[in-house]
């Protein structure tokens, strides 16, 4: 669909109280940059036919100085003993009932409709702290909350879903994954969907954030959830195939990097916009992150996986103004909206 700056929709009662957060801090989300510092695309599915290498999608910090998801039958050979005709057997297996992941893209299910999005509903979160314990808390929370916001759509448009797996983890060597051992730099989280998993080391938020920015961690938490949606609808192992094929510092292969990141930008803002319409966030809290999301993406000398600052922030503003899943999709939009 073109792409084009969206319009605020009306909204209810203003800003609204904070229920459990306080932005103590700016918003420094930044994308993602897929595995070993070159792929931008997520792994391949182990139930799928996807046979490129299993690499994570990594949400970035920023420098100090900078901003930065019917049966087969199959024929086995004719089996043949002295003295008997030759005989054919069939064997059918029947693949497991129920929706599967779509291999698309512009023409996913989950873009099908314009009027679907994330269910507005209320969501309790117990309170942060920067330790072990709460954060896996938190994380938790904040996963069920986005399972049953997620799940509703995804049953609507036929296609699956199942939770991801949650790990937070001390440092960041031991964020250790199917997709990666454990990596040095500045990134702050990521999602494996070898083992459909989200990373979340807490040395990433003491080294890279305000330990007790909880909006932070909640809206990193919904962008790497995001890249689980990209997995569960069949999207993520599309745009990894499409990319290897391309080759993955390619200009073409750079640009389905892109769009990938994109997408996952704009269904994390369709999270926090539902959040601060319910008043799970505030509205000045909430619109703080929008506008801060202006401020990231590619820099000079970047790889460009990730897209313009002006199309990081707007796709994320896209996803929070309308709260409505075909309006984030990227894989539709002319190249100039996805640079």
């Amino acid at each position: 669909m073109p792409y084009g700056r969206p319009l605020p929709p009306p909204r209810s009662g203003g800003g609204g109280v904070a229920a459990v957060f306080t932005v103590l801090g700016v918003f420094i989300v930044v994308g993602l940059l897929v595995a070993a510092g070159f792929a931008a695309s997520s792994s391949d599915s182990s139930t799928t036919s996807y046979t490129s290498p299993n690499t994570p999608s990594y949400t970035y910090s920023p420098s100090p100085t900078t901003y930065s998801s019917s049966p087969t039958t199959t024929s086995r050979p004719p089996s043949t003993t002295a003295g008997s005709t030759t005989t054919r057997r069939t064997t059918t297996s029947t693949t497991p009932a129920g929706p599967k992941p779509v291999a698309a893209l512009a023409t996913n299910p989950i873009f099908a409709h314009s009027d679907t999005g994330l269910i507005n509903i209320t969501c309790g979160y117990p309170t942060w702290a920067p330790n072990l314990a709460a954060a896996q808390a938190f994380f938790d929370a904040a996963s069920d909350c986005l399972g049953r916001m997620w799940s509703n759509l995804l049953a609507y448009e036929n296609l699956p879903f199942s939770p991801p797996t949650v790990n937070v983890t001390a440092t960041m060597a031991e964020a250790t994954s199917p997709c990666t051992g454990g990596v040095s730099g500045n990134w702050a989280a990521y999602y494996c969907s070898a083992n459909k998993a989200i990373y979340m080391p807490m040395e990433a938020f003491m080294r890279y954030e305000d330990p007790y920015d909880s909006v932070t961690f909640l809206a990193v938490f919904a962008h790497e959830y995001a890249h689980h949606v990209e997995f569960l609808t069949g999207i993520m192992g599309k745009a990894h195939d499409d990319r290897y094929d391309a080759g993955l510092q390619s200009p073409v292969g750079l640009e389905i990097s892109r769009r990938l990141e994109l997408n996952a930008q704009c269904f994390g803002g369709m999270f926090i916009g539902s959040s601060a319409f319910v008043g799970t966030i505030s509205g000045a809290d909430a619109e703080a992150v929008v506008q801060d999301n202006y401020g990231r993406g590619d820099k000079a000398g970047d790889m460009r996986d990730h897209g313009s600052k002006q199309n990081y922030g707007a796709w994320y503003e896209h996803g929070y103004r309308n709260n409505r899943a075909q309006m984030c999709n990227t894989w539709a939009a002319p190249s100039d909206a996805v640079a």
